[in-house]
């Protein structure tokens, strides 16, 4: 069998879409020692508030869930792999709903050394067949739902801005440790009040649902995320990478508007068009995160006033 090189597994692990916990079962109560950074951007922790802690915490006070931990417990027991659904919440509270794999990790003697742990987000899947099956009371998915919605746009079903804002505070503080470089995407539908105007609002909604389906298609990466801003703007975070890479992902995002092929009479292009301005930086602690967002702003401003639908970066003004 062909050995896989150290770096592609690090880089395999570090860029996984899902996120991915190591614990060392020789320590008592099983502690973590790894998670990558789609774990701390699912949930809101990061690298060194979770070392040394069981990965329970995330239960937080809530014990309603016996059949699921017990299953945990077996496969602890008997040195087991196992699949199991949990309510797990953020550092912000937030409940969401987590598919936790857990599997054995033997050494050279033939004894478990670690867990690892494959955690994905499934609060949409849940939520869907509670709704469809009817197994919780009304109350309970009420509160569910509720406490989903805190980060959700209801119209386009991605991130709202209170959820944008905390995710670029946990993705500055992992792209100063990792030395990463982040990039904004600031997107702004172009003529989009001559739309409603023209078309109706009935047909802006659905135009807005739609660039938003194909803007959170467009991730490559586990740190890609996306979230509508306000009005007609969304944001797309992004880290790693180089500036080519950038800029050919961002004129990609505007071509993938455009190949909507949305007819909007009121604008130049005749289809409905983003502009897109990006802003890249280096994260440093002294800096602030929203400052960041601005810069991106305007370079969008900058793509609006030079003939829309297109894809600019931002660039200190000149003195």
């Amino acid at each position: 069998m062909t050995m896989i090189d150290i770096n592609i597994l690090q880089a395999a692990v570090m860029d996984s879409r899902d996120g991915i916990t190591i614990s060392d079962f020789s320590l008592p109560d099983n502690p973590l020692i790894f998670v990558n950074p789609a774990f701390e951007i699912m949930t809101g922790y990061s690298l060194e508030e979770t070392q040394g802690k069981n990965c329970r915490y995330l239960q937080g006070p809530d014990k309603d869930q016996e059949a699921q931990l017990n299953i945990i417990r077996e496969a602890i027991k008997n040195r087991q792999p196992c699949l199991v659904t949990l309510r797990n919440y953020r550092k912000d509270g937030s409940m969401f709903w987590n598919e936790l794999s857990m599997s054995p990790i033997f050494n050279f003697e033939g004894k478990v050394s670690h867990y690892l742990g494959i955690q994905k987000d499934v609060t949409n899947k849940v939520l869907t067949e509670e709704k469809i099956s009817g197994e919780y009371s009304e109350l309970k998915q009420s509160n569910t739902m509720l406490e989903y919605l805190i980060n959700v746009d209801p119209l386009t079903g991605i991130y709202n801005r209170r959820y944008l804002e905390q995710q670029l505070r946990i993705q500055w503080k992992i792209a100063i440790r990792q030395k990463a470089l982040l990039t904004i995407f600031m997107i702004d539908i172009d003529h989009f009040k001559k739309y409603n105007d023209t078309y109706g609002h009935p047909a802006g909604d659905e135009a807005l649902k739609q660039v938003a389906k194909v803007l959170s298609g467009s991730f490559l990466k586990s740190t890609d995320f996306v979230a509508r801003y306000g009005g007609e703007e969304f944001i797309i975070l992004t880290m790693g990478g180089d500036r080519n890479y950038i800029a050919d992902f961002a004129d990609s995002i505007v071509k993938k508007i455009s190949d909507l092929n949305i007819l909007h009479s009121g604008s130049d292009a005749q289809v409905l068009t983003i502009s897109l301005g990006m802003n890249s930086c280096w994260p440093e602690a002294e800096k602030a995160p929203l400052d960041a967002i601005k810069k991106a702003d305007e370079a969008l401003y900058n793509a609006k006033a030079t003939g829309r639908n297109k894809a600019l970066s931002y660039s200190k003004p000149v003195h």
